[in-house]
């Protein structure tokens, strides 16, 4: 499940999940530009969070697999 319900290996996904899981990274993402934190610092907040949710999808389709 990524971002709230929608998963990169097909399947069912929720629009409202995914509408949740937007704006909760868009709330992420706006709290970390309003605090004035670094760029760089941003880049690695984003693509840790994105890499934590595919980590979780894979992980939660295996253990749906078994």
């Amino acid at each position: 499940m990524i971002l709230g319900g929608t998963s990169l290996f097909g399947g069912r996904g929720r629009l409202l999940g995914t509408i949740l899981g937007v704006l909760l990274y868009g709330i992420i993402i706006n709290g970390l530009v309003l605090t004035g934190t670094n760029p760089y610092l941003q880049s690695l907040v984003k693509g840790l969070i994105l890499l934590g949710v595919v980590l979780l999808d894979t992980l939660v389709q295996r253990r749906n697999a078994q």
